[in-house]
């Protein structure tokens, strides 16, 4: 069975002008193991099919229309509980620019650890030493000090492998 499925993905915008088709008939699997690369020219529907599969694709104004089963589940059928729930766990989504994804005012300890409270359900103390785990698996050095810093203080090659961690 596929880790992941997409069959027949459409996600269409409606717009004061008409129907924005902003993909329209994408299919493709990944089984286990395996690594998929979406390529494309800016504005050919890439972030616009990965958001999808995330479901964070507000309707209205999208529709999305097709299949999208990880490991077996509809993702398009779950209701926005089990969705949130599957986000963060099972299905993540790093994000080209981190900088536009890190709050610049929290530290990235912080950070790491409120999705490691909200989607594990670890205590404060419990969150923070993972978060240092997940740091040294990603190869950021000093992770017990990094955990305490910023975004800003942290190099663009770093911050991304935070946004991973």
């Amino acid at each position: 069975m596929p880790l992941l499925e997409v069959e027949n993905l459409q996600v269409h915008f409606r717009t004061p002008t008409g129907i924005n088709r902003a993909v329209d008939g994408v299919s493709f699997h990944v089984d286990p193991g395996e690594t998929l690369a979406i390529v494309g020219e800016s504005g050919c529907g890439k972030s616009v099919t990965s958001m999808s599969m995330m479901r964070l694709i507000p309707e209205p104004p999208g529709k999305i229309a097709g299949s999208i089963r990880l490991e077996g589940r509809d993702i398009l059928a779950l209701s926005d509980r089990e969705m949130r729930a599957l986000r963060g766990n099972d299905i993540s989504m790093i994000f080209q620019e981190p900088m536009t994804s890190l709050n610049p005012v929290l530290t990235v300890g912080r950070q790491i650890g409120e999705t490691l409270r909200l989607h594990q359900g670890l205590d404060q103390a419990q969150a923070e030493a993972r978060a240092v785990e997940m740091l040294t698996l990603v190869g950021i050095p000093e992770p017990g000090r990094r955990v305490r810093e910023y975004p800003h203080q942290l190099s663009g090659g770093m911050r991304q492998r935070v946004m991973i961690a």
